[in-house]
């Protein structure tokens, strides 16, 4: 595959991977706004990427695993390509930790809700004796 077929599949993925950052951002504020998961509503608009996100990994298979045969700028595209995704698999971890903290029963949450600053000493200072 020549370089510029390339630069156009790799930009398209960091267009791709933006829109994606900004569905998880909104995700993360629906369950930091309402401590609960996501309604239906918000589930289909995430399930309709899926679509997408197939076509993107079938067009990324074809520029191939050698960034080094590309100009310079495609293996900039490249980084950015891979820079995207972590961030997108870092806030997709801390809204699954969101998901589990809304989806807990109450008393679950009463359990793990903020410790204030001397409560673990308390707790832990009858065993410092």
């Amino acid at each position: 595959m020549d370089s510029e077929k390339a630069e156009v599949i790799l930009r398209e993925h960091v267009r791709l991977c933006s829109d994606l950052h900004e569905l998880f951002i909104e995700e993360g504020r629906i369950m930091r706004a309402t401590g609960q998961p996501p309604g239906e509503e918000f589930l289909e608009k995430k399930q309709a990427f899926l679509p997408v996100l197939d076509k993107g990994l079938e067009l990324l298979q074809q520029i191939g695993e050698d960034p080094q045969r590309f100009s310079p700028g495609v293996r900039s595209l490249v980084k950015e390509c891979r820079d995207k995704i972590m961030k997108l698999m870092m806030l997709d971890r801390e809204n699954e930790r969101l998901l589990l903290k809304t989806s807990l029963p109450p008393k679950m949450k009463e359990a793990y809700a903020k410790v204030g600053p001397g409560q673990l000493a308390k707790a832990y200072g009858r065993y410092a004796k």
